[in-house]
């Protein structure tokens, strides 16, 4: 029996240690390798493609793939994809992060943070599989002062002439083509070509590629992107989705001549002859270059972009080849780029900014304000009940002993009504506060970014779907980059996607706890400002009339850092406009507050009036690509398609609508153009850097090298009218830390000046380009530590010609 009860023993053990070696051997056995960005390289802040590898060495696999994606501090999500993988397979799958960011900088140089999961079963219920290869997702990263040029050719050298070529503002420049990414990886939404500035196309088959993959691209010029095509006898056939957007129609061959070329691109690089073709301007396009009546390059506005097209082949010889090519590709860059598209802030993205600006004054409800006065007087009557009322009633009734009870028992009544009326708001349901603020673009869309925060009345969670157009991220208020937590953003916030569009789940909302998702969106017609607008002798009128489908409230013309208000406009109505500026046109827009440095709310009398002014700081400061005023207003319609499943919630609704104004201009008798009637940038000459602003609303900067050139453009209602320019003057030189010249466009030499004041009063038209350009240089006496001073200002004073 011994003998018997010992093989028994035996085989209990064996199997006791065999069985949990049959299991490790019949589970899933993963590898992930991973490749992010276009070419390996992204940029902060932007959307980037990410291709992922799992190979399967064990057995069957059916779960998700949960890639945590940080966009800031307290901003990002998982996202989590279904996988399924036989034993022996290898699965690739491909995917758009919409902000990549820069994890060893964000996280003091955690490299190793992980922030790839594999769930077998599901990432709700499912068990995570630890797997082999990559854990987190790494690229080259890079900041929005690199500029990043995608070429579309079938051989890269034929745009050669782009390695050399400079763009205003650009530490560097990285040119990538895309036949290294492979067509296969090519991405199908817009922002996995966020990285990209701009996109040539060198007699390229675009309507080759998938419908998705050219949405892809048309999505990613109206997000703000620029695609140059060059001329080809094939080119409507060749561009696919942009054949309708083309801003020219080329003809019959022809040749350009070389020497237009030079003196666009301001070289002698073009000589001999350059094939090119005869062009008709196509409706709604503008011109940037003519030779003699022919267009030669010519753009089309997309939504934020533009669509960039040449009467010549940028590809083919002998062009392609010529000396001058770098000079006009940096001509045309610089004619048709953005110096920084992100406003005030080009290390900050509006994705961002929007949470720490809109989304701070968002999640702020009218529930959390309690009466002060109120709550004051219950405790005064409860003091006054409790102390000589109870006490004169009992002692009458003599039933003082009954005060051990009574006392507490309206305290505790007390203390019911107290938080009854403090949480009557927060008990019912669910409170949704939404602000959106959106541009209303010339093809009658509807783009711009939302915050949608929710004040819950239980704990759990909650789920948000959004439609293809409109990205969905989270806001995660008690995120701790410098914890291990940081490593589980999915148990917080996940992202899945479809055909559809995407689901985002918050998870473990506590109870009257706030919540926030945002994001981008794109919206198609809903209607738009009818404006007609003209300024004379400093006298605004016109109308401006709601082409919307609803009301709008606060209506204001924004000039400047003024708003001109026109009142409450319901749908169809149309306000006259009567007002006397202090201008001779209205000005450019300009942000009337610093997001940065705004008080923090101290109360909460008027939130909707803080919600206003954050969306109106956020418009300024992201969303101002135009040097035009606009007509602003407000809805309480929620236009953003974001729903929230499964829940009734209150909603509270804002959105802005921000249009372009043109306006006409009527000039009699004399004027002055202020310097703030005119937009200006200052560039380096050498690196072509911007200085740095030393303050909001200052004209202090800190200029870290020795020659800049300042550049001040006419307003657009100024230009090409039958005007005498009487006096040019520049004031507030500092004589001591710089000298100043100004060039005169018709010699083509810098006139220096020899005071504090320049002052020109003859021949003054030949200081001004013909695109109302007036470019002053600016040379520091000391250029060894850098400087810190005030730029010079610009006033010019004209008459109508008779």
């Amino acid at each position: 029996m011994w003998k018997k009860f010992a093989v028994m023993l035996v085989l209990f053990v064996g199997m006791i240690v065999f069985i949990p070696a049959v299991n490790a051997l019949a589970a899933p056995d993963l590898k992930v390798s991973v490749t992010a960005g276009i070419d390996g390289k992204a940029k902060e802040g932007k959307g980037a493609p990410v291709v992922i590898v799992i190979e399967n060495s064990g057995t069957a696999f059916s779960g998700d793939l949960v890639i945590d994606v940080p966009s800031y501090f307290t901003t990002g999500s998982g996202e989590a994809i279904p996988v399924d993988i036989g034993a022996g397979e290898t699965k690739t799958i491909s995917l758009v992060i919409p902000n990549m960011t820069d994890m060893n900088n964000m996280y003091g140089g955690m490299s190793n943070t992980k922030t790839i999961y594999l769930y077998e079963g599901g990432w709700e219920k499912g068990k995570e599989v630890v797997h082999k290869g990559a854990q987190t997702l790494t690229t080259t990263m890079f900041y929005d002062d690199s500029k990043f040029i995608v070429t579309f050719t079938d051989n890269p050298d034929r745009l050669g002439a782009l390695k050399t070529s400079r763009i205003l503002n650009a530490s560097t420049s990285q040119i990538i083509s895309a036949s290294k990414m492979g067509e296969p990886n090519f991405p199908e939404e817009a922002a996995g070509w966020g990285a990209a500035d701009f996109i040539i196309i060198d007699e390229y088959p675009l309507a080759d590629l998938s419908e998705k993959k050219q949405n892809a691209l048309i999505g990613w010029v109206r997000s703000g992107g620029i695609l140059v095509i060059g001329g080809s006898d094939n080119v409507k056939a060749e561009t696919g989705v942009f054949s309708d957007h083309l801003p020219l129609t080329l003809k019959a061959s022809s040749e350009a001549n070389p020497e237009v070329l030079n003196k666009w691109a301001g070289t002698k690089g073009f000589e001999g002859t350059i094939p090119s073709y005869l062009t008709a301007l196509n409706p709604g396009a503008s011109s940037l270059l003519e030779d003699e009546g022919n267009v030669l390059v010519a753009y089309s506005k997309l939504g934020q972009g533009q669509i960039v097209q040449t009467a010549f082949s940028v590809g083919d010889d002998p062009i392609a080849k010529m000396v001058g090519m770098p000079a006009f590709w940096g001509t045309l860059f610089d004619a048709t780029g953005h110096s920084n598209q992100w406003g005030q802030n080009p290390y900050d993205s509006p994705n961002n900014a929007i949470v720490h600006t809109v989304a701070s004054t968002n999640e702020l409800f009218p529930s959390f304000k309690v009466s002060t006065p109120l709550i004051f007087g219950i405790i005064i009557f409860y003091i006054i009940l409790i102390i000589p009322v109870l006490y004169f009633i009992l002692k009458r009734k003599d039933k003082r002993e009954y005060a051990w009870w009574i006392i507490p028992s309206i305290a505790i009544l007390a203390s019911i009504a107290i938080f009854a009326y403090g949480a009557k708001d927060r008990i019912g349901r669910a409170q949704i506060q939404h602000s959106a603020i959106l541009n209303v673009e010339q093809d009658g869309s509807l783009t711009g970014y939302y915050v949608e925060s929710i004040l819950t009345n239980k704990a759990g969670n909650f789920t948000f779907t959004a439609p293809v157009e409109t990205t969905l991220g989270a806001s995660l208020p008690n995120n701790d980059p410098f914890r291990s937590s940081q490593a589980t953003i999915h148990k917080q916030a996940i992202v899945e996607k479809d055909a559809a569009g995407t689901t985002m789940h918050l998870r473990n909302i506590g109870y009257w706890n706030v919540g926030t998702v945002y994001g981008e969106t794109r919206i198609e017609k809903q209607g738009n400002y009818e404006i007609q607008l003209n300024v004379t002798d400093k006298k605004l009128t016109g109308s401006v009339t709601n082409g919307f489908p609803f009301a709008l409230k606060d209506v204001s013309i924004w000039s400047g850092t003024k708003l001109i208000p026109i009142g409450d406009l319901g749908p169809g109505e149309t306000a006259q406009v009567d007002e006397t500026l202090k201008t001779s046109t209205l000005l450019p827009r300009k942000s009337m507050f610093n997001s940065y440095m705004n008080p923090a709310p101290v109360n909460m009398d008027d939130l909707t009036k803080m919600r206003k002014d954050s969306v109106l700081s956020f418009a300024g400061d992201y969303m101002n690509k135009t040097s035009s005023p606009a007509v602003i207003g407000y809805t309480d319609t929620q236009i953003v398609p974001i729903e929230l499943l499964k829940v009734k919630p209150s909603v509270s609704a804002l959105t802005m609508l921000v249009q372009t104004a043109m306006v006409d201009v009527t000039l009699t008798d004399v004027f002055t153009v202020e310097p703030e009637m005119m937009e200006m940038s200052m560039l380096s000459e050498d690196g072509q850097f911007q200085p740095d602003s030393q303050g909001y609303g200052t004209d202090e900067y800190y200029f870290n090298e020795a020659v800049y050139n300042q550049t001040w453009q006419l307003p657009a209602g100024l230009i090409g009218k039958n005007m005498k320019w009487t006096s040019l003057e520049l004031s507030k030189i500092q004589k001591k830390l710089y000298d100043v010249s100004i060039l005169n466009v018709r010699s083509g030499q810098y006139e220096q000046s020899e005071s504090g004041k320049l002052v020109k009063t003859e021949n003054v038209n030949d200081y001004i380009t013909p695109d109302g350009k007036v470019v002053v240089r600016i040379i520091f006496h000391d250029e060894k530590n850098g400087n810190q001073g005030r730029a010079p200002m610009l006033k010019l004073n004209g008459e109508v010609s008779q």
